[in-house]
This record gives structure tokens, sequence and C-alpha cells, in this order.
């Protein structure tokens, strides 16, 4: 039997706040760490014990002691501890529009059915995005505010496939999913399971973004990509090229403050950005492509 994953949870607590938490986030990302749970102190960073750099990790924290008082208590725990600490302390989500209404109640199984509004079920099971995170919330509300029934839509980074779901409950028309981890697909297809309201194709499928050299030029009238800025970048041609004239491009996993670098690099294959969402120091970056 293969020995479940072991992942570094490093528990940070920062004062003054901001911007200490956004430098975290930033040089952890470049050790290691891929997921990030914002609290009211500081962040929760988890990442994957043999792929994180501890040494590096400890000299960067250390610098931003230049400018905050930073205290971590760090742990190792495995796959299924973190399974079970999530459905612990997991309550519901929702996401309201501008005017307070409820459109969308993102909940685990074991919470009731919502009864106004999107009902969207997932469990993480180790995989990212379940609208707890400030860039899964802003990207579903600004979905909400587009046309997706009948729309063909790419979710890259799918992790738990909760955006996908959503792209499904509208009424898209296709919707795939990718995400580099084969824990986090199979986690977004049983999460597809437990949405049965989901009438129309959703696939998900384990990748990175090279899997769209497979796709022909224009395929997708909406592509998301809630991902670490740097896959963004790296990848920001390449959902270019698979988004159709006249569509649209939901950008976040990155901070306020890198707003106009991702602008740039976003108008530079071809894109125009529409307007930038803000949520606890998290954007989301809504662009679209010319026709």
């Amino acid at each position: 039997m293969t020995s479940p994953k072991r992942y570094h949870r490093w528990a940070l607590t920062l004062k003054p706040l901001l911007p200490a938490r956004e430098v975290a986030v930033a040089y952890l990302g470049e050790c290691g760490f891929d997921m990030f749970e914002p609290s009211s102190t500081g962040v929760v960073a988890h990442g994957e014990e043999d792929k994180v750099d501890t040494a590096l990790a400890y000299q960067l924290l250390n610098e931003i002691k230049a400018f905050a008082r930073v205290a971590c208590d760090p742990s190792v725990v495995e796959q299924e501890n973190w399974n079970a600490q999530w459905e612990e302390d997991y309550p519901k989500v929702e996401v309201r529009d501008e005017n307070g209404a409820l459109r969308c109640t993102i909940r685990a199984p074991f919470h009731l059915s919502a009864t106004q509004g999107m009902d969207v079920v997932v469990s993480p099971q180790m995989s990212f995005g379940t609208g707890h995170h400030a860039t899964t919330h802003l990207m579903t509300a600004s979905m909400l505010e587009l046309p997706l029934e009948g729309q063909t839509v790419l979710d890259m980074g799918c992790g738990t496939g909760v955006l996908a779901l959503v792209a499904g409950l509208s009424k898209a028309k296709l919707v795939l999913g990718i995400d580099i981890e084969a824990h986090a697909v199979s986690n977004a297809r049983d999460n597809l399971a437990k949405n049965p309201a989901v009438s129309n194709p959703v696939r998900f499928e384990c990748g990175d973004g090279g899997l769209l050299s497979g796709h022909v030029d224009g395929k997708f009238e909406v592509v998301l990509a809630n991902i670490h800025k740097n896959v963004l970048s790296q990848d920001m041609g390449a959902y270019a090229r698979v988004l159709g004239k006249g569509g649209d491009l939901l950008l976040s996993g990155f901070f306020e403050g890198d707003v106009p670098a991702m602008q740039a690099c976003a108008e530079a294959a071809g894109l125009q950005v529409k307007g930038v969402k803000v949520l606890e120091g998290w954007a989301c970056m809504a662009c679209w492509k010319p026709a």
C-alpha cells in the first residue's frame, strides 16, 4: 500500500499583518509551499514534504523580520489528518452580489442544502478551492456576473473543481477542468458526482498548460485561471490562444500589488483588462479578447 503523502503545515502570525502576509506568501511560494489559508492574524502555508525547501523558507522569513514580527508554528501532517481537519471545521461559504443578494452557497455534503441561489457541494480532500480562500470567492463572484449559459469553459488549476461546478450549474455547454495534481483531478471528479444538478458535460484532466496545445485556437468562450502568478505569467499566451474572440478570461491567485504586472502580461498577450476586484489583499482580474 502506498504511504500517504506528508505535508508541511506552517502557521504564521504576522504583526503588522500587511504587507507581511503578501510577502510571506510570495516568499514561501518560491520554497515549495503551494496552498495558503489567510487568517486575521497571518496565514497558514501548506506544501508537500519532499517539495519544500525548509532552509530557504526560514531564511526568507527572517528577511520579513526587518519590518514585521513573525511567529512560525511548523508541523508535518499526513494527508488523512489534513482531510479530517478540513471536515472538523468547515463552514459553508456564501457568495453575494453587490446588493447583498445570495447568489451561491459552497458547502460540504454534511451541510443542509441551500434554499436560495446556486447550491455547490464540495469536499476538499487536500485540494484547493473550497470558497473559503479569497481568490476562490472572488472568482466565483466574478463568474456569476458572466452569461455562462451555453458557453464553453476552461478551468485551469481546477483543484476541487468548484469553479468548474459553478460553470456547470450555470448551464455552461461544456466545461473542462485541468490540474497538475492527480489527487485534485480525482477529488474534482468525486465532487462532480456530488452535484447531480450539473447536466451538461464537465470533465477533468491531469496536466498543466501544455495540455492546451491539443486544443484549437479560440475553442473556449470563457477561461478561468486561479493559480500562482508565476504560472499565470508563463501560460498567459496559451490562455489567450484558446480563448475565442470576444471571450472572457478571469485571473486570480495574486495580490493587489501584483495587478500592474499581471495587467502588462495580459495586454502583451493581446487581452484587455475590464476590471479588478480585491478581497483581503488578493485580486481577481477580468479580461477579454477583442473581437
